[in-house]
């Protein structure tokens, strides 16, 4: 592991310095742009700058968006739930609105209910007078529940689109409102856009502590219900592009489970053979309808002759993408392989940038130790062999000068993100999340004792520490692979996966294991030392029925398991498959 030495102790120094005057640094108002502009030299002119070509901008967001933001105030949101029409599909009631299930078998379901709601914001006293939708007295926007594995818990999270004539919100008509039922201190996403904001080459999101309540008026109630502590997170859209300083006519996309790479789903929206359902499974349009552009990106990352140094450079933005990747291994947000990104275009310019989403799964070791679900992760689910099964990924970390500007983005971002500072937010941001979390009706849900959410903050900053020796860890470590279903040929099962890597371009033996349960336990099959990717088992061995099978690679002392996962009860099983078998 790089030593920082000295250089980390005189950063920490001026970091705790920093702190010592808060960290309200990262939300000063800009200064007077008259004070910018000076009379050029007597008898001098000024000289205009050099036109910059469209492709060599980057990603300049303009970062006084936040420069209003108050990140320890919490807002008030007023939202009076409504039966809408059958027209609009809104003629729903609240109960139905939280049925919805937008998750089903690790995966994204889209299942959408929605109904009518006056929004209003306000005080603890109350909507107040100047502020959005304090005289409404008819529905201003729709509601539904919003998230995909938070929707199945009894906590909902929701998404509130207001009406073209309800106005914006803070610039905002898409208001999501997060509850992070799976996050014990409730400040974790907010940790994670709130560091990330003074961070160059990337755009942030502005987030916002919300106090919710609901009236709901489909079940005949007549008062507001208190529904504890949420984060509001800006949503990319259009709106977000402009607010930022990024062309809003421009190309952008909401990972679902994208990995780079073509299928069926994949196709331009003119093209007759375009299935919308299908294209909504992997991506999310929230820009200019036209796919072309992506699908050639998608193309070039498939073409093994062009240089993968030429794509991400030429078109996707370098800076950009090294960033998001090492801000993200740094954080330890091992839930943006597929998803929770947005892919952003300016509508004039060849390249792609990556905007982050959904950070409320970062920093999370501690508190997965906690709840006793660690096992619940592969050994790969860590560094950079995270990645490993996206090919735009895999490609640039083949390349051995590539991992090293990632590791030098990972240093030059672990200067000013590290234990001590990432300690020091967490605790102002606690002097907020703590009263909502320990008090009704957060704390019936809350999933751990008050206790336990201590210890799990405390450690945050320790898991910031745990991320970087693990990233540095994983440039040493065999990469994992993917098994594929076995074959019937004749009388023999046919067991196939793919190769492991190893940076060092070393020799790998692989031993393959069956057995009648995913444990592993007495194994029918149990072959290790081979060279080779495949394995015939004679079909005498295998009787019809269910059968699961594991792959391990090894190297001179070091393993890498097989990047597949199956659940069975409610267990899960890294680096395990399963294959019927008939007679």
């Amino acid at each position: 592991m790089k030593k920082i030495g000295n250089k980390i102790e005189i950063a920490l120094f001026v970091v705790l310095a920093a702190l010592a005057l808060g960290v309200a640094f990262w939300w000063q108002p800009a200064a007077d742009p008259g004070e910018s502009i000076a009379e050029p030299p007597a008898g001098g002119s000024a000289t205009p700058e050099a036109a910059q070509e469209i492709d060599a901008v980057g990603m300049v967001e303009n970062k006084t968006i936040y420069s209003e933001d108050d990140p320890l105030s919490v807002v008030y949101f007023y939202v009076t739930v409504q039966r809408g029409d059958a027209g609009s599909d809104t003629d729903h009631s609240f109960a139905e609105v939280n049925s919805a299930v937008r998750f089903a078998e690790d995966s994204h379901v889209e299942n959408d209910i929605f109904a009518r709601a006056i929004v209003q914001v306000g005080n603890a006293d109350g909507p107040q007078p100047g502020m959005l939708g304090y005289d409404a007295t008819a529905s201003n926007a729709t509601i539904r529940v919003r998230g995909n594995s938070s929707s199945v818990q009894p906590q909902k999270s929701y998404k509130l689109e207001l009406d073209d004539e309800a106005g914006l919100w803070r610039g905002q008509s898409n208001i999501a409102l997060n509850k992070h039922a799976f996050d014990a201190t409730r400040l974790r996403n907010k940790l994670y856009f709130d560091l990330l904001r003074p961070v160059e080459n990337i755009s942030s999101l502005r987030t916002q502590f919300v106090h919710l309540y609901i009236k709901d008026e489909t079940a005949g109630q007549t008062a507001f219900t208190d529904y504890g502590l949420f984060t509001q997170a800006e949503v990319p859209t259009k709106k977000y592009l402009a607010n930022h300083g990024l062309d809003s006519q421009g190309y952008l996309y909401k990972a679902i489970s994208f990995n780079f790479e073509a299928s069926d789903a994949l196709k331009n929206f003119d093209d007759p053979t375009f299935d919308q359902a299908a294209f909504d499974q992997i991506l999310s349009c929230k820009g200019r309808q036209d796919n072309q552009k992506l699908i050639d990106l998608v193309n070039l990352i498939a073409d093994r002759s062009v240089d993968i140094n030429e794509i991400v450079g030429n078109y996707i933005d370098r800076d950009n993408y090294l960033t998001w990747l090492a801000y993200n291994l740094l954080l330890g947000n091992n839930d943006t392989i597929v998803q929770n990104f947005y892919l952003y275009s300016p509508l004039n310019s060849r390249k792609w940038f990556f905007i982050p989403w959904d950070g409320d799964n970062c920093l999370h070791w501690q508190e997965d130790a906690t709840e006793g679900i660690l096992g619940n992760y592969g050994s790969w689910e860590h560094g950079v062999a995270i990645y490993w099964g996206v090919l735009l990924h895999q490609r640039f970390l083949k390349n051995e000068a590539n991992r090293a500007e990632l590791a030098a983005k990972v240093d030059e971002l672990h200067e000013s993100i590290n234990r001590d500072t990432v300690n020091a937010l967490a605790q102002q941001y606690d002097a907020v999340t703590r009263p909502y979390a320990l008090s009704m009706p957060d704390f019936y849900y809350l999933g751990n004792t008050a206790a336990e959410r201590d210890a799990v903050l405390a450690g945050l900053g320790d898991q910031v520490e745990l991320a970087y020796q693990e990233f540095y860890d994983s440039l040493h470590q065999l990469m994992p692979f993917f098994m594929y279903q076995p074959t019937r040929e004749a009388d023999t099962v046919r067991f196939v996966w793919e190769a492991a890597y190893d940076f060092d371009n070393q020799p790998i033996t692989y031993r393959l294991r069956v057995a009648a349960t995913p444990d592993m336990a007495n194994p029918v099959v149990d072959v290790a030392g081979l060279d080779s990717t495949e394995y015939g088992v004679p079909a005498a061995q295998l009787a019809a029925g269910t059968w699961y099978y594991e792959v391990t690679a090894t190297q001179d002392g070091r393993t890498a398991p097989a990047m597949n996962k199956i659940q069975i009860n409610d267990v899960y099983y890294p680096g395990v498959d399963r294959t019927e078998v008939t007679g």
